[in-house]
């Protein structure tokens, strides 16, 4: 009996140790070609950034100090974890603190966290939970410098509390599970420890932890950042694939990355000059119908595994605390292309020139319909009610479809679609309403030239975009 009951109990204490999040000091060195090839496995995961700039629509949210201004009422971590597992993501890359100071778990540095706010959950521990059911694997956002340490100049700089950087990321690093790679974010400074230190000490709990820094002194850093980079080659580190000239020169010369990895807003889609408000972050209302298509997700995904880097698309959580429809909605298509469920639809030709029959002013130019950006249109002259739009493609093609984005004015009663053949134009379609993303086909055409006509309209003619499908 009594072995029993010591076999009994060395179960439970075993299946409590393998079921508990913390992780202890290793002073073990990992084999870094095999740590580098189980990141790139993970391949493809999804950037989250929540917190008090999801409910001001600024990027920068300094100068909150009531943390009650978060708020959300319907947090929903396993609704995120789906929507990846959906999409086919790999790993979650969390934001744990921004430059405002507001954490994001139960930390015990500061009363400015979340289970101090209306909330009153320790949202990293939710999201372990909930990534640990689906499968998923967790890297962590971490701003190095800190607004809410007082002292501090301006919003640019913060004050030196490394005591207080190194307490934070042990708690992170010893109490929610092996933490893939931490993403620095030194846009307000080093915090007090420097990018060697903070490598060194990283290491010294999760030895197998990468870490990179978005720019800066790239000393320790395992993994090149991207922020709103894009694919390409690990030698590569130019302004390109960094994400801008103001990077680049922080990685120019570095050859000791093992990893490179890229990131961007999914709110940074179509017409980023054109919104308003954030785009890390869930950003405001008026925004709701921007997003990356899955398209160019599933290309950049592509460019990823070619070149052996991590893709961490940024999709922020809505004021509620979930994440968007149309971003569910999307991130399910990109999942269906990486399985094979769907195929690529092919890409519209080439257009060498644009020229319509009139335009309204300089913000309304022909130009604008063939821009792939939803934000900016053609608009016909003063008072007209027919015109056309004339595309010219970058060399002869055999044609069978057109989609014409009206967007929601509907104003066109009835047009035609023709094609330039030889000298002489013909007419290949004909039809009443346009509307919104109209997708028309029609018998193959071989042409270099296609003309929308519109005969009858209620209103000063617009489109949004026109683009020509090969057969």
């Amino acid at each position: 009996m009594k072995r029993i009951i010591v076999v009994l109990l060395i179960s439970i204490i075993v299946a409590g140790c393998a079921t508990s999040p913390a992780v202890t000091a290793s002073p073990g060195k990992p084999d870094m070609a095999q740590r580098t090839e189980e990141l790139q496995d993970l391949q493809f995961g999804m950037f989250v950034c929540w917190s008090f700039s999801t409910f001001s629509g600024y990027e920068w949210s300094p100068g909150v100090e009531d943390i009650s201004f978060f708020n959300p009422t319907g947090f929903d971590p396993d609704q995120w974890c789906k929507t990846m597992k959906d999409a086919g993501m790999g790993y979650i890359l969390f934001l744990t603190k921004h430059h405002d100071g507001f954490c994001l778990w139960d930390t015990k540095t500061t009363d400015r966290k979340v289970t101090n706010s209306p909330l009153g959950v320790d949202v990293l521990a939710a999201v372990k939970k909930s990534c640990d059911k689906y499968g998923i694997k967790i890297a962590l956002y971490f701003s190095e410098g800190d607004w809410s340490w007082s002292g501090r100049k301006d919003i640019h700089t913060s004050i030196d509390r490394p005591d207080i950087k190194k307490a934070q990321l042990r708690e992170l690093l010893t109490q929610y599970g092996p933490i893939e790679y931490i993403w620095f974010d030194h846009a307000v400074g080093t915090g007090g420890l420097s990018h060697e230190e903070t490598a060194k000490f990283v290491k010294s709990i999760q030895p197998a932890c990468f870490v990179g820094y978005n720019h800066g002194d790239q000393a320790g850093a395992d993994i090149r950042l991207g922020e709103r980079g894009k694919p390409g080659p690990l030698s590569d580190n130019s302004a390109e694939t960094i994400g801008g000239a103001g990077r680049a020169k922080f990685f120019q010369g570095e050859n000791k990355f093992y990893l490179a990895e890229f990131t961007y807003p999914m709110l940074e889609g179509q017409g980023r000059s054109k919104m308003r408000g954030a785009q890390w972050f869930y950003s405001l209302p008026e925004n709701d119908n921007f997003a990356c298509s899955a398209e160019k997700i599933y290309e950049d995904y592509l460019g990823a595994k070619k070149y052996g880097n991590i893709f961490s698309l940024d999709v922020g959580p809505d004021r509620s605390g979930r994440i968007r429809d149309i971003d569910v909605k999307t991130l399910k298509k990109v999942g269906q292309y990486i399985r094979g469920e769907i195929k690529l639809p092919p890409k519209p030709l080439k257009i060498k020139s644009v020229k319509a029959s009139s335009t309204w002013d300089k913000d309304y130019l022909s130009a604008f319909a063939i821009d792939n950006n939803p934000s900016t249109r053609w608009g016909a002259k003063e008072n007209s009610r027919s015109a056309w739009i004339e595309l010219q493609l970058a060399q002869t093609s055999k044609v069978s479809r057109i989609t014409i984005d009206e967007g929601t004015w509907n104003r066109a009663q009835k047009f035609e679609l023709q094609a330039k053949e030889g000298t002489e134009w013909t007419t290949i379609h004909k039809g009443t309403t346009i509307g919104s993303n109209k997708d028309i086909t029609f018998k193959t055409v071989t042409t270099d030239s296609i003309r929308l006509n519109i005969t009858h309209a209620n209103e000063v003619l617009t489109i949004l975009e026109i683009k020509i499908y090969p057969k």
